[in-house]
């Protein structure tokens, strides 16, 4: 292939990145997911020569049948016992090993790279926090993130920049709001680095500034939009939401009952024996043992307390030190999803997927602080994939979201207490 090049918009950070292999931590290749191959990559393992990995093929690699079978989901390969790629060798793949990278499927050669999406004229990429070596490149600095337009090159014909590009447009063809995408999403990361306001804060003022959408958009005044946007953004930066999370009433009875929500989710099962935070297990378990009960006898008040206790000793310092890291989480997050355009949920509740992540952010990580003196390093690169893989990979928090709605607590005031700290 003729090498040519895209010009494509990433964050500052996208050029950094480089795959660390068998000494990742959290390996992508171990986390369960469905790992699809593309027909044109089916048919080169097809046609490899090599004896033994001919004979391995049909208990590796299946096809995808049915609807749900296309010429980029057109087969899959098979995980073994403990959920891990049965092509995982001594923590790297025996495909690249033994035949190279072009022998990949463009779902194992692009990750953590963001699959190209098109959004209007512009070409636009990121890194999926669900990689502890994206956490580290993309999330540490403590210079806001910044974003530049960069030359991919099509270098063969499985390359990012040569793969087919997600058109947004065709995602949200019947949303007036679509058109402008660019400017509410600049709105909401410009806000989302206004620091002289806590994170929490940010999060309630975009959801401000998203329901003073929405209400103008219920009576069909669309093109009004970028201008709440613009005006919301510019009042955050004149200090007009300082305080604002103090600002919304107090309430015990509905503060327990959403702490309650998050704990059935931090608690939660992917399969029977498998947790989705695993970290927080252990946590759990001392918690019993220092009780003299049983983990399933636990309540969830007894949780809320060590969250409380680790939270009281160290989340605000931890806010104080490392706060970008969770600024730059939800920058990239924002700017990698075209937030607020990611799920078919209405552009009011999307602030809802913002702050169930930071609720669950600040549980995963005071829970254990009490026992480990401190949030390290360890459970903060954990819990950020984690909860960057659910909301992503997965649909507990789009049920999650969902179960607000449906329960009456998808207001302002009710987020209010998933963002208290």
């Amino acid at each position: 292939m003729q090498n040519q090049t895209l010009k494509v918009l990433v964050p500052s950070y996208y050029e950094k990145f480089s795959c660390i292999g068998s000494a990742c931590e959290k390996n992508c290749c171990e986390a369960g997911w469905d790992i699809f191959i593309d027909k044109s990559t089916y048919n080169l393992y097809r046609n490899i020569k090599d004896p033994d990995f001919k004979k391995e093929l049909p208990n590796r690699v299946k096809r995808v049948r049915g609807e749900e079978a296309s010429d980029h989901h057109y087969a899959y390969i098979a995980l073994d016992e403990n959920d891990r790629c049965s092509y995982l060798k001594d923590g790297m793949c025996s495909i690249q090993l033994e035949h190279g990278f072009k022998s990949l499927c463009f779902t194992c050669l692009i990750y953590p790279r963001n699959q190209i999406r098109k959004i209007g004229e512009v070409l636009e990429s990121a890194l999926s926090m669900s990689c502890p070596e994206a956490v580290r490149i993309g999330l540490y600095s403590t210079e806001p993130m910044t974003f530049k337009f960069t030359d991919l090159e099509k270098t063969h014909s499985k390359s990012l920049a040569s793969f087919q590009h997600i058109r947004f447009e065709e995602n949200t063809k019947n949303n007036p709001l679509a058109g402008y995408a660019i400017a509410l999403r600049h709105a909401c990361i410009n806000i989302m680095q206004t620091r002289r306001l806590p994170v929490s804060d940010r999060i309630l003022a975009i959801g401000m500034m998203l329901n003073k959408i929405r209400e103008a958009v219920d009576v069909g005044d669309w093109d009004v939009a970028p201008v709440i946007a613009q005006k919301y953004a510019a009042m955050a930066a004149e200090g007009q939401f300082d305080g604002l999370l103090a600002s919304f009433a107090d309430n015990e009875d509905i503060k327990a009952t959403i702490k309650t929500k998050i704990f059935i989710t931090a608690m939660s099962f992917e399969k029977p024996g498998k947790y989705r935070f695993p970290n927080f297990i252990p946590c759990v378990d001392r918690l019993g043992e220092s009780l003299g009960k049983k983990t399933e006898e636990l309540v969830y008040l007894e949780l809320s307390t060590m969250v409380e206790k680790g939270a009281e000793k160290y989340w605000q310092e931890f806010l104080e030190k490392r706060g970008h890291i969770l600024e730059n989480y939800f920058v990239n997050y924002i700017f990698a999803n075209a937030f607020p355009f990611i799920s078919a949920l209405g552009i009011q509740h999307q602030i809802l997927l913002l702050a169930e992540t930071y609720a669950l952010l600040r549980v995963l990580l005071c829970a254990p602080a009490l026992h480990d003196y401190g949030i390290t390093e360890e459970n903060l690169i954990e819990s950020i994939c984690d909860v960057y893989r659910i909301s992503m990979h997965g649909q507990m928090v789009k049920r999650m979201t969902e179960d607000y709605i449906l329960s009456g607590m998808d207001k302002l005031a009710h987020m209010s207490f998933l963002l208290r700290d």
